[in-house]
């Protein structure tokens, strides 16, 4: 038997399409390349079966007459099959199948794949009900064995197949999941995020009774970036501010690209005050920041930023905005490049530069 259907088909991705892939194979070479442990006491019964397997093709063949050993070398080796001898001085089959469920269950969470070679056969539905997954009887035929040894090691490894395949579906799942809640280019949240994490935010704020900031941010002026030096450098340098707003922040807060050349940052418990510090901070930051696209320095570019405070400013996500947004233009109206806070009755609180 060259290969063994182990699916209908599986799905990757390319780009943000996905596409049907050939069906995954268990070959030969595979089987063949498993790693195997004969347990045995008797040491003419280990070398007949490493012969056999030996002569079979199977080329990582391993053994052991100690019992006790098996789980130390299984938690090391990680075997395909286990051949299992029930009768042993010291720690029997069934002990030494008890401690291996265990190593799986508890570190491994995988398949034990367990044949039971006994003289015993009464023992048998102990065997299977402690975890072996077959049971062969001695004197056994070298072809009975030897198919059944094949059968295991193939589900043994179809099975290893499907988690793997199971934990890059995982991954291809958190990465989409990722996708839909950041902004591409800054590697921040996005705007879809924000909307969702935010109202849950003012939720936490008002069972506990405390309060949040919203700051919102705008670049002064980048167009004349985009202008003069091209997009290419537009989103070198917002890149740059991304980088520099993930670097202020705890890992409470959150930063979000808004839309273009607007940021949001929600800061978690933070008071007008502190807030108006913060984002005093980053203008100053944002202002510092040194770049060149090609050899050519790109120039400085300053940041208006406007600030609204839970509850002060607004109860729910739209008000808080709408405050931050109001306070943002509001320093903008004023020359830019300078911190507006919102106050309750219109009024506002500004720190100029």
């Amino acid at each position: 038997m060259e290969a063994t259907e182990r699916s209908k088909g599986s799905y990757s991705r390319k780009g943000s399409s996905f596409e049907r892939e050939s069906p995954p194979m268990v070959t030969s070479p595979d089987i063949l390349n498993a790693s195997i442990l004969i347990v045995d006491d008797v040491p003419t019964n280990v070398e007949l079966l490493e012969r056999m397997l030996q002569l079979a093709g199977y080329t990582s063949v391993a053994s052991t007459t100690d019992p006790l050993e098996v789980c130390r070398l299984h938690r090391e080796n990680q075997y395909d099959l286990i051949l299992l001898d029930l009768m042993m001085p010291g720690m029997d089959g069934f002990q030494v199948m008890d401690c291996l469920t265990k190593i799986e269950e508890g570190e491994f969470g995988g398949y034990l794949s367990v044949l039971v070679v006994t003289g015993q056969p009464a023992h048998k539905l102990r065997a299977l009900q402690l975890g072996a997954k077959d049971v062969i009887s001695k004197p056994f035929e070298t072809s009975e064995i030897l198919a059944r040894v094949r059968n295991m090691l193939e589900i043994r490894l179809l099975n290893k197949e499907a988690k793997k395949q199971g934990r890059i579906l995982e991954q291809l799942v958190e990465d989409l999941q990722k996708q839909i809640i950041t902004d591409p280019l800054t590697n921040l949240y996005n705007r879809r995020f924000l909307q969702e994490y935010l109202p849950q935010e003012i939720a936490k704020a008002r069972r506990t009774s405390s309060s949040l900031a919203v700051l919102m941010f705008d670049l002064d002026f980048f167009k004349r970036i985009n202008d003069v030096f091209g997009h290419e450098a537009g989103d070198a340098f917002l890149k740059s501010v991304a980088t520099l707003l993930r670097g202020c922040i705890r890992e409470s807060d959150i930063a979000c690209r808004y839309g273009g050349e607007e940021f949001v940052l929600v800061l978690s418990g933070a008071s007008l005050d502190g807030a108006m510090k913060k984002a005093e901070r980053i203008r100053k930051a944002v202002m510092e920041l040194d770049l060149t696209i090609r050899g050519k320095p790109l120039g400085t570019v300053s940041t208006s930023i406007g600030i609204a405070v839970y509850p002060e400013h607004g109860t729910g996500m739209e008000a808080l905005l709408r405050a931050a947004d109001e306070a943002l233009y509001e320093a903008k109206e004023n020359g830019r490049n300078r911190v507006v806070a919102s106050e309750p009755g219109d009024e506002s609180r500004e720190t100029k530069k």
